[in-house]
């Protein structure tokens, strides 16, 4: 099985965790990156991973930049968006990771929450979503009947390491929201009336246990299924 993932500008930014974890699974990922020439055939790959990385720039959605956004790449935003609507013209499935689930929800319309923190206190709420070092753990509530609920079956527990986030008053176009936090944060989105699966997380199963984790291996072997349908 081969994959296509997105990664930063810098080579040597390509996260060896995401390779190591789709390769246990016996996928073959091909890296691809703003300064790299597109794969003539892209219908050659089974799949489409969009992979973590810095802040969506917020003119896409039509907001302002809080403060707190940065790491900006208008290369990669638009290398992404492009793929995301080659992938579906083609009928493959398109996963997201963290940045993943938030270029996908750009992608498809909707808005983001720049900085969690803010949002949460404005609620009058805490949980921690980026800690200083590290990731985060915290509860997710499953959405009943969704593909990540079937396969997760009963697993709650994921990582988190993050301060922007879909909005989940402006989801995206064709996306419901299949996964949160105690506190509402979006952790988990679906396809709904698309040509090919697509599903997206905010956490990182690649870094949980090194990808080992249960819950890991369980969304792992949900994109694998997909893929191969």
């Amino acid at each position: 099985m081969r994959w296509l993932a997105t990664k930063t500008l810098v080579t040597y930014d390509v996260p060896l965790t995401y390779a190591r974890w789709l390769r246990a699974g016996g996928i073959t990922a091909e890296f691809l990156g703003p300064a790299d020439a597109l794969p003539a055939n892209l219908g050659a790959f089974d799949a489409l991973l969009l992979t973590g990385g810095g802040d969506v720039d917020p003119a896409l959605y039509g907001a302002p930049a809080h403060r707190e956004t940065g790491d900006l790449s208008a290369a990669r935003d638009a290398l992404e968006r492009q793929l995301i609507d080659a992938f579906l013209d083609l009928g493959r499935p398109v996963f997201g990771i963290c940045r993943g689930i938030q270029m996908l929800n750009v992608a498809c319309g909707g808005k983001l929450i720049q900085h969690v923190p803010d949002w949460l206190a404005a609620r009058g709420v805490s949980e921690c979503h980026s800690p200083p070092s590290g990731d985060a753990e915290h509860a997710v509530r499953l959405a009943p009947g969704s593909r990540l609920a079937g396969a997760l079956n009963g697993m709650t527990t994921v990582n988190s390491h993050h301060h922007q986030a879909v909005d989940p008053e402006h989801v995206g176009r064709h996306l419901r929201v299949t996964a949160r936090s105690a506190a509402g944060v979006v952790e988990a989105v679906e396809g709904v009336d698309l040509p090919a699966p697509v599903i997206a997380v905010q956490w990182h199963p690649e870094r949980m246990a090194d990808g080992r984790a249960p819950a890991a291996l369980a969304l792992r072997d949900l994109f694998i299924r997909l893929a191969s349908a």
